[in-house]
């Protein structure tokens, strides 16, 4: 599962989504324009706030399925909130 992608859809949307993305994705503006600046920094930050969090459960599983979406999606949220 692409759990950036996952994440960062999740927070987009203000909710968990609730199916997953997998593999490779691409997030592009309006008719496939390029991101605003504000926009590709979220993707960026989102996308390293869940590469750390992965980095930190190689010592510390999560205690399961649902502690470790809460823990990306809060993650996520702030990452996105630092960027204000």
């Amino acid at each position: 599962m692409n759990l950036a992608a996952w994440a960062l859809a999740s927070q987009w949307r203000g909710m968990e989504i609730s199916y997953g993305f997998y593999g490779p994705v691409l997030v592009t503006g309006p008719e496939r324009s390029a991101l605003p600046e504000d926009m590709a920094a979220e993707v960026r930050a989102v996308c390293a706030a869940v590469a750390e969090v992965r980095l930190e459960w190689m010592t510390r599983p999560p205690a399961g399925e649902a502690a470790a979406r809460a823990e990306v999606l809060a993650a996520a949220r702030h990452a996105v909130a630092a960027l204000i």
